[in-house]
């Protein structure tokens, strides 16, 4: 552990200075008097640093970069609204559901399909939003989600919402989808399902 300690003034009355009758000749001839410099911590100040939440990249100014996201767009219906005239909290986890159901079928895949076999289904595990702003009746907006991480069992989403025209920051989520199967039990993700998700990604931010 690193310690700093401050030293006043005082703390020098110890220091005993030579006078000049003792200095040699050939110091006198420079310089009449000599000095002794103090030492002082100098503490240099850190740089700034630019967090961008929900473990989004960001260029060097601190910009969101959405690389690898799949955009859905919508438009605000009345009956989705609450008496204030805003949309209801509980609408935009459905927002956040129909991104994810038409993600996956971008790549052929149908959550539908899925569970009328009757083996497997896919289930939403944990879902974390953060509300930034609302929006109104008639206002368009952008929803981007894509898979941020996996594990054998489980596959995590990070969700934004951004109101059109000008991407006016909206909504920030995060979510956890489950594989079940017929007893409504987490199972191991196909690989082939995982796959998907992951080139979706490398082909949207490689182009």
């Amino acid at each position: 552990m690193l310690r700093l300690q401050a030293f006043s003034m005082a703390d020098y009355n110890h220091v005993t200075f030579l006078s000049s009758s003792v200095i040699p000749s050939s110091l006198h001839s420079r310089r009449q008097s000599v000095s002794f410099p103090t030492t002082r911590t100098r503490f240099r100040s850190l740089p700034t640093v630019r967090i961008c939440s929900t473990s989004v990249a960001c260029d060097m100014g601190g910009r969101l970069r959405m690389s690898g996201f799949y955009d859905v767009e919508l438009k605000v219906r009345d009956y989705e609204l609450d008496q204030y005239g805003v949309v209801n909290n509980a609408v935009y986890a459905n927002y956040c559901h129909h991104a994810f159901r038409e993600h996956l079928e971008s790549f052929g895949l149908s959550a539908d399909a899925v569970a009328q076999t009757g083996e497997a289904i896919f289930a939403l595990s944990t879902l974390s939003l953060k509300f930034i702003a609302p929006l109104k009746s008639g206002d368009e907006f952008v929803l981007k989600v894509r898979m941020s991480n996996s594990s054998a069992a489980r596959l995590y989403f990070e969700q934004f919402i951004f109101k059109l025209p000008n991407q006016e920051p909206i909504l920030e989520g995060t979510a956890t989808v489950v594989w079940l199967n017929k007893d409504y039990r987490p199972v191991r993700i196909p690989s082939e399902v995982i796959s998907k998700f992951v080139q979706f990604r490398r082909h949207t931010e490689s182009s």
